[in-house]
């Protein structure tokens, strides 16, 4: 059949299949049956006839005045209300009466599915087909039944097969691009594909990801009965990463003797159903099926039901645009695009890349992708702090519960909702009083990222509506107003920037604008607000211009309103309306049915006095008395606080990812640790914690004419700890602290009433040594911690926003930070929701890392000389010596990882990695090895090798440094100064003969020849001290049967002769033991030995060679080895 681009009826459908938020591909079916005709070929838009200049209505021609919708006399929101209240649509639409059910013609119904069957969308593709011979048009673009398409939208391509496709070529698809396919299954419960298993297998054979679907007849049998059918004749899942969840294909009654489109059931038991077969088969296989569906028949025969947005979205849109999705779900999974190719059968994208279907396919909890705005019924509104809030739309006229979606969302004129790129996911086009207009462009998984910059300036005085003005384009565009009354059209040529603007009309001074297609012909209309509250009608031909008509007033009393935005699919998919904001707070929704009328207005919400609301702007509001402006000393939440060597306090300010220059804001800030930037009490200007070096934190409240109040302090004793600040409680009104303590716990302190902190709250531990940054590294609106490790390593910590962790692998996203001298987080330095961290290296540079979805962007150099210069946010880090003191314990575990547990008042504290790489290793040796103050590691490798790691007093190892290459594999051996005055520690021990050797080490690094000491000493086990406290280290051996003896030392590389006294009994059970200077205070001396079970037991040495009372010192775990500290003086 040929194409009528001059039908009327035509016109009207290819105008109507608006892109997302209007009415979408699947939704106009309905719209299809009652007007007729097909799409015209694609035109380009035409430049306007002319400038189109606001009149009065001609009487001879125009409606009389409406006073609908007029202001509804709803009351006041309550003075306790502080955020806006939704409510319940004060109309509700009449629910027809249901169908009972028939008896149904078993025999009949198997003759009508035949040989083949049905297949996904065949009662879309037929109700399309009869559409068109009645209609004498060709075919609709949206529901094609004959033209070959070779269009391929973003994503991984795919396809879905039947038995009416008898002889794929599989290799063939996939060379085309097909990288998964569904083949159909069953039907009902009488029949399965005969051709199943070489088309399941044939996609397989050819390298595809595959799955199998089963056509729902619902009024037939019970939901389980038909899901235990499709499980057991090959509707199954695995998580092999090559199956794809079972498909649920949902859709219009292709068989007359099953009743109705909705086969004969209401729309409450077609939900029922659909939750049945979904939870049986979930039962089955492990995996909830996805949905396959149209959103008209959605709509009808569920009544848009919300209840599966956990199931993903096969949506069928036979399109270049995907159109409405049905409600509960942003946005898709699947999308079927064509019947007429590419691909054999049907052709479907995946909304994602190849690695992400991938994930999808051998997910058992498949995700969903959600967007942070998930439809254009959603109302969008920033308060008056700057976060943005998401009310979701129900679909039925309601909200559901808001989200935060963002925050620093001041300075705004306008923002717009709409999907600017036209990629499915609705972004926000941002109008700041600066003049700037920027889009943040939405992300399918969530949050936003930076679009294009429509206008650096310029667009102060612009009033703005969005919309998709030329009915040709895929992408809206912009129509401005300005403050002349100069009417401009601005073209969104490529989803990108705009055109230079056209002039549309003039003389619109003073009018409001909104844009609608209020007659529903398919092409945006305006309607106007003048002074007066008259609401007029301007039509445009979708060309770019307006018709040449008298305007209609179709309202009165409008400027009583001071805001008023388009909404769509707020009262189920393809509706349209208007958002109206009284001057008393309340929302009324105002359907717009399509016919140059209105519907009845209902009321939907009190209290939104305060809130910017996406879609328009705030009007008809007297200019109030210009209030006192503050001035506080910190302007906003993203400016750079430091302080220089002098106690000097200076901010710059932060924003588009640049600092502005310093301005001095105070003195005296000397002995601070760290100095934080946070509205503490939330009255809106910005007060400055500090942590002194003596560990007290404090708070300076800011002063809204500049400076600050006296410091109050918030809490003490936090000397070593490093803490971090922001909004650690999504729900809650005041920053909190997070609070890395010297022993590695890490501890929340609430802030419930802008002052005093709360009890604190344990959130992890093994944090020592940790320098953590709280941001929202991951753009869910949740504050996380970024964690710095000693050996530079950042890890994420993810938080569910209401005070802990998320359970879940740490995410490595970082390298090479131990560099860094100073991390702070970056809230709004790149752009308003925008996250990061700015970073100083060691060469006093400035850097700034962006953050998005738990990973970092390309850095951005700042600038140099900032080495002397305290940065808001973090403590100047400094590298410390790996290890402490010779009294540390070090243990090496099964991945050979080397961590130090320092030691401290008879105990250890959390251990810290300092080193990676150490397995093969027989002792470690705790000890001073060059004597330069700094400990060292002294290795025994299990080669027989011998090296010192040299401790650096800056961080880190040096060398290593080679003591022996080779002999000592099967030498036990301690470290100390066994020959009194010596300079640098020597070592003592024995091999497999039993000899006992004293190796010197005379210059700090290699040994000396070995000296024999003493002979028999095989199976002992050693550790050096000062037991009888003469100044001279003396040797303790354990046989095997626990008994330990004292040998008394010479000092000069002998044994005093004397008859070797018993000590000690029973020390057998422990598996290694050694003696330790300085673990219980800096003269004390002791011995630590090990328990099978990783627990250490403190053993002090008094005076008069006597033994103290013994104490649990700690554990280490299931540590590999456990280092042996140098003798105990």
């Amino acid at each position: 059949m040929e194409r009528s681009s001059k039908s009327s009826r035509s016109a009207v459908i290819a105008l109507s299949i608006r892109r997302l938020g209007l009415v979408g591909a699947s939704a106009i079916l309905s719209t299809m049956l009652c007007v007729g005709g097909g799409l015209p070929a694609q035109a380009t838009a035409t430049p306007p006839a002319g400038p189109a200049t606001p009149d009065a209505p001609a009487a001879s021609t125009s409606p009389a005045a409406s006073t609908e919708p007029a202001p509804s006399s709803a009351a006041a929101p309550s003075a306790s209300t502080p955020d806006p209240a939704t409510s319940a649509a004060a109309t509700q639409a009449a629910t027809p009466a249901q169908p009972a059910p028939a008896q149904i013609d078993m025999d009949a119904l198997r003759a009508e599915i035949g040989k083949d069957g049905a297949y996904m969308g065949q009662g879309a593709k037929a109700r399309a087909s009869t559409f068109a011979k009645q209609s004498q048009a060709s075919s609709l673009n949206a529901i094609s039944t004959e033209a070959a398409n070779t269009w391929m939208p973003p994503g991984v391509q795919g396809m879905d097969v039947s038995s009416h496709q008898s002889a794929v070529n599989w290799t063939a698809q996939f060379n085309m691009g097909a990288r998964f396919a569904y083949v159909k299954a069953t039907e009902g419960t009488t029949y399965r594909n005969p051709l199943f298993g070489s088309q399941y297998g044939g996609a397989e054979a050819a390298g595809m990801i595959r799955g199998a679907y089963h056509f729902a007849l619902p009024n037939v049998t019970a939901a389980s009965v038909q899901a235990d059918y499709f499980v057991n004749n090959g509707g199954g899942w695995s998580g092999d990463g090559k199956t794809m969840p079972p498909l649920l294909d949902i859709e219009y009654n292709p068989y007359p003797s099953l009743g109705n489109t909705c086969y004969n059931m209401s729309q409450a038991a077609m939900v029922n159903w659909i939750a049945a077969f979904s939870n049986r088969v979930l039962a089955r296989t492990g995996r909830l099926p996805m949905i396959y569906t149209t959103t008209d028949w959605w709509t009808r025969c569920t009544g848009n039901s919300g209840a599966f947005s956990r199931q993903p979205l096969h949506l069928a849109s036979y399109s270049t645009f995907v159109g409405t999705m049905p409600n509960g779900w942003g946005t898709y999974s699947v999308w079927q695009y064509s019947s007429t190719g590419p691909f054999d059968g049907d052709s479907n994208a995946w909304n994602g890349s190849l690695a992400t279907l991938q994930k999808f396919a051998s997910t058992a909890d498949g995700a969903v992708p959600t967007p942070s705005i998930t439809s254009l019924g959603d109302v969008i509104a920033a308060d008056p702090t700057g976060v943005l809030w998401d009310y979701p739309a129900t679909g039925s006229g309601t909200f559901g519960a808001r989200r935060q979606i963002g925050s620093g969302w001041t300075g705004l004129r306008s923002i717009n909702a709409i999907d600017w790129n036209a990629d499915g996911v609705l972004d926000l086009v941002a109008q700041w009083t600066s003049g700037r207009v920027n889009v943040y462009l939405g992300a399918s998984t969530g949050g936003f990222a930076a679009g294009p910059v429509l206008a650096a300036t310029g667009w102060a005085n612009y009033q703005l509506t969005v919309g998709y003005w030329l009915g040709s384009s895929f992408f809206p565009q912009i129509i401005t107003r300005d403050d002349a009354g100069a009417l401009r059209l601005w073209r969104n040529a490529s989803g990108s920037g705009v055109s230079t603007g056209t002039a549309i009309g003039n003389g619109w001074a003073g009018l409001n604008l909104t844009m609608i297609d209020f007659d529903g012909d398919g092409n945006q209309d305006i309607l106007g607000q003048d002074t007066t509250g008259a609401l007029r009608l301007y039509r445009s031909g979708g060309a770019g211009s307006f018709l040449a008509e008298a305007r209609p007033t179709v309202g009165s009393g409008w400027n009583a309103m001071t805001s008023v935005t388009v909404t769509t699919n707020f009262k189920g998919a393809g509706t349209n309306g208007l958002m109206a904001r009284s001057s008393g707070g309340q929302l009324t929704y105002y359907p717009v049915p399509g016919n140059s009328t209105w519907g009845a207005s209902a009321l939907i919400g009190v209290g939104w006095n305060d809130f910017l609301i996406a879609g328009g702007e705030t009007v008809n509001v007297a200019a109030a008395p210009p209030p006192t402006q503050p001035t506080p000393s910190i302007t906003a939440a993203s400016d750079v606080v430091t302080i220089d060597a002098a106690g000097g306090l200076f901010r710059r300010s932060a924003g588009g990812g640049a600092l502005g220059a310093a301005t001095k804001i105070g003195d005296g800030f000397t002995g601070i640790a760290s100095v934080h930037v946070t509205d503490w009490n939330a009255d809106g200007i910005q007060d400055v914690a500090t942590l002194s070096t003596a560990g007290a934190l404090s708070i300076r409240t800011g002063l809204a004419a500049g400076g600050f109040a006296a410091p109050s302090i918030l809490a003490s004793g936090l000397s070593g700890a490093d803490i971090t600040i922001g909004p650690w409680l999504k729900a809650s009104k005041y920053p909190g602290l997070v609070v890395r303590q010297a022993d590695g716990a890490l501890r929340f302190y609430p802030n419930p009433s802008g002052g005093a902190l709360g009890p604190a709250a344990g959130i992890g531990s093994g944090f020592t040594r940790m320098h953590v940054s709280m941001t929202d590294a991951d753009g869910d609106g949740n504050q996380d911690v970024a964690a710095v490790d000693y050996l530079g390593r950042m890890t994420l910590f993810r938080s569910n926003g209401t005070g802990t962790f998320i359970a879940e692998a740490r995410k490595l996203i970082g390298n090479g930070w131990g560099a860094m001298t100073s991390i702070s987080p970056a809230r709004g330095f790149a752009a308003p929701s925008s996250n990061g961290l700015l970073a100083r290296d060691s060469a006093g540079t400035l850097s700034y890392y962006p953050l998005s979805q738990g990973a970092f962007g390309q850095k951005s150099v700042l600038s140099a000389g900032w080495a002397n210069t305290l940065i808001s946010g973090s403590a100047r880090l400094a590298s410390e010596r790996p290890v402490t003191s010779t009294a540390d314990v070090l243990s090496i575990d099964a991945a050979g990882r080397l961590w130090n547990h320092p030691a401290g008042s008879s105990v250890i504290s959390g251990a810290f990695q300092i080193g990676v790489g150490w397995s093969g290793m027989k002792s470690l040796n705790v000890v001073d090895w060059n004597s330069d103050g700094v400990p060292d590691v002294l290795a025994q490798k299990t080669s027989g090798a011998l090296s010192a790691y040299l401790g650096s007093a800056s961080g880190g190892f040096t060398g290593p440094v080679t003591v022996a290459t080779a002999g000592f594999a099967q030498t036990t051996l301690i470290a100390g100064k066994w020959v009194t005055g010596s300079r640098y520690p020597g070592l003592v021990g024995y091999g497999s003969n039993g000899e006992l050797n004293y190796w010197a080490n005379a210059s700090g690094a290699a040994l000396s020849a070995p000296v024999r000491i003493g002979t028999g000493w095989t199976g002992l086990k050693l550790a050096m001290v000062d037991f009888d406290t003469d100044g001279k280290q003396d040797l303790l051996a354990v046989s095997s049967s626990g008994s330990m003896k004292l040998f008394r030392s010479t000092g000069t590389n002998s044994f005093v002769p004397e008859a070797r006294k018993i000590v000690g009994t029973g020390w057998q059970s422990f598996r290694q033991f050694s003696a330790t200077a300085g673990f219980a205070g800096a003269a004390s001396k002791g011995l630590l030995a090990l328990q099978t079970s990783g627990q250490l037991r403190y053993y002090p040495v008094t005076a008069g060679s006597k033994w103290g009372p013994v104490s649990t010192a700690g554990t280490v775990g299931s540590a590999a080895l456990v280092s042996v500290s140098s003798a105990a003086g």
